[in-house]
């Protein structure tokens, strides 16, 4: 493989006598450097966002929530009696949710209210995702404090300094039919104070509300019902090992699920979108890859006489064949080395400095993270087209080769 790697080497890096040949391989390189480097820095890029969603995730959900798998409540005491013989558990809070309507000012949305005992701010950093206001969920005879999540804070236009504006939450009674003329007499309805607001991210925080514990029941109508335990692990814990214990003990009416298991759904979506990017972007290189096939095919026509000399000194059409192949080949690796230095020079910038800038959100810049795994099959994908786009121009040298022969 020497000698056809020695002569492709000689084409491509050598003066020609054309310069439109020189032109169009530079344009073939440039083509393979610009998608090597916007794949890394694109997926990267998704990497990034998917990363920070999944720390806000992490710092707001618990490492592991039991929920029951038939119906929405259940009494927990039994099941804390049985978790608290568990190595490893930490921290133990009881929760509940449901959806209610919010209405504040003149604004009405649908929310997603949620009731937390005390122990649950040990389990949550709710004070790291604190952007307005205090997390206080105090309850008393005139105050309901209440935390509101970003989304929902911003299209109510919650105000939570030196703000006396109460947020009124309605759910139908039970039992209760709905009465036309007097609805609000089949409504359970409480007033909230907003005390804080917090950031989570789009999805989490679009519609959450924080409450204490005995709120959500009186509002719910569930007695001593709650809707979850979420708990929290020891840092020496291991925590697949713990979630078989929980539930084996529990048995099969409840559900044992840990961070990624809570919000599988979200990320599968960022893991589609990011291959979904990846699979457009190839389909694009693969067009722009023909632009290869036309520059050695040019080439294949200027060095026909070259082709006619190595015949005649005894190169055979296999090795005809694998001159032009491997020149391919070297517009392909010399694409994909400089694309990778480019991406992964920005990666690294954007990383340090910060080079795009977010307006207006809680991160100065837009999160970025590489993954060497999507170098290596960026790499693969691309060497793999550059392979695709050579084969027809390296058949086309050996049937050169051969006419010379008959014309001799």
């Amino acid at each position: 493989m020497r000698f056809p790697l020695f002569i492709a080497g000689r084409y491509l890096f050598s003066k020609k006598n054309r310069n439109a040949i020189n032109i169009i391989s530079a344009i073939a390189v440039s083509i393979f450097m610009i998608g090597t480097a916007v794949m890394i820095i694109i997926l990267s890029f998704l990497n990034g966002l998917e990363l920070l969603v999944r720390d806000l995730n992490n710092s707001f959900d618990p490492d592991l929530k039991v929920t029951p798998v038939h119906g929405k409540h259940f009494e927990p005491d039994s099941c804390l009696g049985l978790l608290q013989h568990i190595n490893g558990i930490d921290v133990i809070s009881s929760t509940l949710e449901d959806n209610v309507v919010v209405r504040y000012g003149e604004g009405q949305e649908i929310a997603r209210l949620k009731g937390v005992d005390p122990n649950y701010t040990r389990i949550n950093e709710l004070d790291t995702l604190l952007v307005e206001g205090a997390v206080d969920l105090r309850r008393s005879d005139d105050f309901i404090g209440a935390v509101f999540g970003g989304t929902i804070a911003a299209s109510l236009n919650i105000q939570t300094r030196l703000s006396t504006t109460n947020a009124t939450v309605y759910v139908p009674m039970k039992g209760v039919e709905y009465n036309h003329l007097n609805p609000e007499a089949s409504l359970q309805l409480e007033y909230l104070l907003p005390t804080g607001v917090i950031m989570l991210s789009e999805e989490s925080d679009k519609d959450l509300i924080l409450v204490n514990l005995n709120t959500a029941r009186e509002l719910f109508q569930t007695g001593k019902g709650v809707g979850a335990l979420e708990i929290k692990l020891m840092e020496t814990a291991n925590r697949s090992e713990v979630q078989k214990t929980i539930q084996n003990v529990l048995g099969d009416r409840f559900d044992v699920r840990n961070q990624d298991e809570q919000n599988e759904s979200a990320y599968r979506v960022f893991k589609t979108e990011k291959w979904a990017t990846f699979a457009i972007l190839t389909l694009v290189l693969l067009i722009a890859a023909f632009n290869t096939i036309g520059a050695l095919i040019m080439l294949v026509l200027e060095k026909s006489k070259d082709i006619y000399i190595l015949t005649s000194m005894g190169a055979g059409s296999r090795q005809i064949r694998r001159i032009f192949l491997a020149e391919g080949m070297l517009i392909t690796a010399l694409g994909i080395g400089l694309g990778c230095v480019v991406g992964l020079v920005f990666v690294w910038m954007q990383a340090t400095y910060g080079v795009v800038k977010i307006d207006g959100s809680f991160v100065d810049s837009f999160p970025i993270h590489l993954k060497w795994t999507d170098v290596g099959v960026i790499i693969l994908i691309i060497s793999g087209l550059g392979l695709l786009a050579s084969l027809y121009p390296a058949g086309k040298a050996s049937t050169i080769q051969l006419s010379g022969n008959r014309a001799r």
